[in-house]
């Protein structure tokens, strides 16, 4: 495990893959979904899929296999890191749509609905960036779809063990959301969250500029955008779609995706947000007492040059207008005790490991 001066970055190495693994988030997420795999190759070993295998030599659609189970080439690649991401601009340019999507072929024929009931049943993300996963669950999809084993789906290929059922979500909310991702089609996702945006106030243009980004899956798009709904009358809302739209890697989604999380958290169960004002790639959260509240999804922050220019950053472009009274940093992880004097002598005020005030137990 490495620390670029914000996130750690690991490595999970395992019978099925080595994995790279960017936050304590996704370290997790792996985790999981190498659990995932070993039950579904353990599924393989059932009677039903035995059988299911040998129909599946009959069946008129064998020659579909490869179209519906060659899994995609997802880019993983890390780039310089959220550091990195912050201190350089950059654009995405795509049609509407994400690269973790299947293919128009697999959805007409039902072939996504049930890998997504599939995913959902052993408590993984169907749009995985994972391709040791995404192989795993085409192949498990494909035999059911072929042997017509969809209404047994549920207990015929039930995990064994009780870890599954969507572990991979932070929370109780992220949880509800799956069981949408699992119901509803990647352009119904889509229309579903676009009706949202605009019922918010949020321009066609800059809802649109944020589906053209194809490193969101749709996934990702309802996480964020359920968290923008429930900023209820708050302003400035488009401020998180304007930065989020240019990431361009994975990593950089789930900062988002992250961040999102964080400021429906604030807003719900800390203090009253009044409108979201955009940093330097990073949106903030300007308060009912005005203050000012920038959110960061990291692990561990020590001082590092990287980190001071981004501070310093942050710093110079406080606005001077809505006036701020104070200015404080949230963060997921911890803090040195070097990078909280620095930042505290630059005028922020720092909390740690905000994820209970932010997520309070029911």
């Amino acid at each position: 495990m490495v620390n670029d001066g914000a996130q750690h970055h690991f490595v999970v190495s395992s019978e099925f893959g080595t994995f790279p693994a960017a936050g304590v988030p996704m370290l997790r997420t792996r985790i999981i979904e190498t659990q995932a795999i070993a039950a579904l190759k353990d599924a393989r070993q059932s009677k039903v899929f035995v059988d299911a295998l040998e129909f599946q030599l009959l069946h008129p659609l064998q020659g579909l296999k490869i179209l519906l189970t060659d899994p995609k080439r997802l880019g993983t690649s890390v780039g310089g890191g959220v550091l990195e991401f912050l201190a350089m601009p950059g654009h995405a340019s795509k049609l509407e749509g994400s690269d973790q999507e299947d293919s128009i072929t697999k959805s007409a024929i039902g072939f996504s609905y049930l890998k997504r009931k599939i995913a959902f049943q052993y408590g993984v993300d169907s749009y995985s960036s994972n391709p040791a996963l995404q192989e795993e669950l085409n192949e498990l999809t494909w035999i059911a779809f072929t042997a017509d084993l969809a209404p047994q789906i549920g207990y015929v290929f039930m995990p064994a063990s009780a870890i599954m059922w969507m572990t991979f979500s932070a929370t109780r909310w992220t949880s509800y959301l799956d069981e949408q991702v699992r119901d509803n089609s990647p352009d119904d996702l889509r229309a579903m969250n676009r009706e949202k945006l605009l019922n918010m106030g949020i321009g066609e243009e800059d809802i649109h500029r944020f589906f053209l980004n194809g490193h969101y899956s749709p996934r990702h798009q309802t996480i964020i955008t359920t968290a923008l709904n429930e900023l209820t009358g708050v302003d400035g809302r488009e401020a998180l779609l304007a930065v989020a739209g240019e990431a361009n890697s994975e990593d950089l989604v789930l900062f988002y995706q992250h961040v999102g999380e964080m400021m429906r958290g604030y807003h719900l169960h800390v203090g009253a947000v009044d409108r979201l004002l955009v940093l330097p790639r990073v949106p903030a959260l300007y308060t009912k007492n005005k203050t000012l509240v920038v959110m960061l999804p990291v692990d561990y922050v020590f001082w590092t040059s990287r980190v001071a220019s981004v501070a310093w950053a942050l710093t110079t472009h406080v606005p001077s207008r809505p006036r701020v009274a104070q200015r404080e940093l949230w963060i997921a992880g911890n803090v040195s005790p070097r990078a909280r004097q620095e930042l505290e002598l630059l005028g922020w005020t720092v909390y740690e490991q905000v994820s209970g005030k932010l997520n309070p137990e029911p």
